[in-house]
């Protein structure tokens, strides 16, 4: 990955989307204007910061990133496998619909998700002209969201998955995510089988990779050209938001994704 820093935020780029076609960043906590455990450039507004502050900040966010704050599209992500096929902005007014992944086809959109541990996934085909963000907290990968992502677009878009570009974004590592039988269970009930290896146990605790389980679900869904951040949001508290590291004290990292114009 790449880093454009802008007026004080930092935004990571993956090298194989093509800028010429897209643009996108994935922001750190750097640059925004909240205070104390949001610090700085927090853009959730469930997680007790100031309202002013986050405001503020998504002013900040799309200023960076060149775009109008009335080109945005974004929900309230649930844990679910929901998608939502953006075909305009979300009026300022209009209250968040709950959902998982969201796709567009239409330059004039601005596609936005938070995070703070669960795994951005960023889609492109540069055949049909679409891109999409895919939230995959344990859940969501559980119910592999990635595969569920991959058959919309070919179904509303026409989209094939050997065309896809993926970036797996910055989320808490397969080291630092400790979870309960409950969450084995639950991947035992979805996935039937080729979900321990996404599971390893250390000083009597589970851990799961979701980053690597995300990729697999990915590829056998016929993805190929995938790129991995390789960052961890826990260990990088310097950068990111770790809900998990920071006990659920913390802001929203956000992800935006857009389609260029054509010339």
């Amino acid at each position: 990955m790449k880093t454009i820093d802008v007026n004080g935020t930092r935004a990571y780029q993956f090298e194989s989307f093509d800028a010429n076609a897209v643009g996108h960043g994935i922001y750190t906590r750097f640059g925004g204007v909240s205070e104390g455990i949001w610090k700085s450039l927090n853009t959730a507004g469930t997680v007790g910061d100031d309202k002013t502050a986050i405001a503020q900040n998504h002013e900040i966010l799309f200023g960076a990133f060149g775009r109008p704050l009335a080109t945005r599209f974004d929900v309230w992500q649930v844990h679910g496998t929901q998608i939502h096929f953006a075909e305009a902005p979300r009026p300022p007014e209009q209250k968040h619909m709950p959902g998982d992944a969201i796709f567009t086809d239409k330059a004039g959109v601005t596609l936005m998700m938070r995070f703070a541990d669960c795994v951005p996934l960023l889609f492109h085909d540069p055949v049909q002209k679409v891109i999409g963000i895919v939230h995959a907290g344990w859940l969501g990968t559980a119910l592999q969201i990635g595969r569920v992502a991959v058959e919309a677009l070919a179904e509303r878009y026409g989209s094939k998955p050997q065309d896809l570009v993926v970036g797996i974004g910055p989320a808490i590592c397969g080291d630092c995510y400790e979870v309960g039988e409950d969450v084995v269970r639950r991947f035992e009930k979805y996935w039937k089988e080729n979900y321990q290896q996404f599971f390893k146990q250390k000083d009597q605790s589970l851990y799961l990779d979701m980053l690597g389980a995300n990729e697999y679900v990915l590829r056998k869904a016929g993805v190929t050209q995938i790129e991995q951040s390789g960052i961890c949001t826990a260990e990088n508290l310097h950068e990111w938001y770790s809900y998990r590291k920071e006990k659920g004290l913390t802001g929203r990292f956000a992800v935006l994704l857009a389609l260029k114009d054509e010339a």
